[in-house]
């Protein structure tokens, strides 16, 4: 119960660091949008970081179903046409799936309150619990010193400054599962001075 009440009043990113032996799951979300209240899901990319690695062989992807046209704008960014979303999983049996699989990990994401939103938004629709679990911000944790002391003089980074800081190559920019598998690595460049990758 208090360790809910600590989720809810404490910010993602401001709890320092996971516990080192904590299986943490980096997750990125395609959105039509990016407004959290309005914006409808299109994709889910996440990828667990486990015993150093980001285990690929393990991701959770999936694209969701979306019958309304998609703003062309909006497709250049992520690349999922409409004909790539008729076919996509039905909004409620994708969210299921996700929740399944993520169990009560906690996620790991750039801006991750928005991700969390997104996702939060998709479950309720389709008749699930929001997500409850701790949720750390890849921008937060990079002002933080190894030692854990917030380097408050640093403005938050964008992605691509962040990936190119650790090191990361851009991998599938844009793409929820791309930008997943990148966001692991940074963080394990970032906490660990290098990055680990598991097939």
């Amino acid at each position: 119960m208090f360790e809910k009440l600590l989720r809810r009043m404490i910010p993602a990113g401001l709890r320092g660091w996971p516990p080192e032996d904590a299986e943490i799951v980096a997750v990125d979300v395609e959105t039509t949008g990016l407004d959290p209240a309005s914006a409808e899901l299109l994709s889910i990319g996440a990828v667990p970081i486990r015993n150093r690695r980001v285990v690929l062989s393990d991701r959770f992807e999936a694209v969701v179903r979306h019958d309304a046209p998609t703003h062309e704008g909006s497709v250049r960014i992520h690349r999922l046409r409409a004909m790539d979303l008729v076919h996509g999983l039905p909004p409620a049996e994708a969210m299921s799936r996700f929740r399944e699989w993520l169990g009560d990990r906690p996620i790991l994401g750039y801006c991750v309150d928005f991700d969390r939103a997104a996702l939060n938004r998709a479950l309720r629709q389709g008749g699930l619990p929001p997500l409850d679990v701790l949720a750390y911000d890849i921008r937060r944790l990079y002002r933080l010193k190894p030692g854990g002391q917030v380097e408050d003089h640093l403005p938050l980074q964008d992605f691509d400054a962040i990936l190119q800081a650790a090191g990361i190559p851009p991998l599938a920019r844009h793409t929820a599962i791309g930008d997943a598998a990148a966001t692991g690595l940074a963080y394990l460049a970032i906490r660990y001075g290098r990055a680990g990758e598991s097939r």
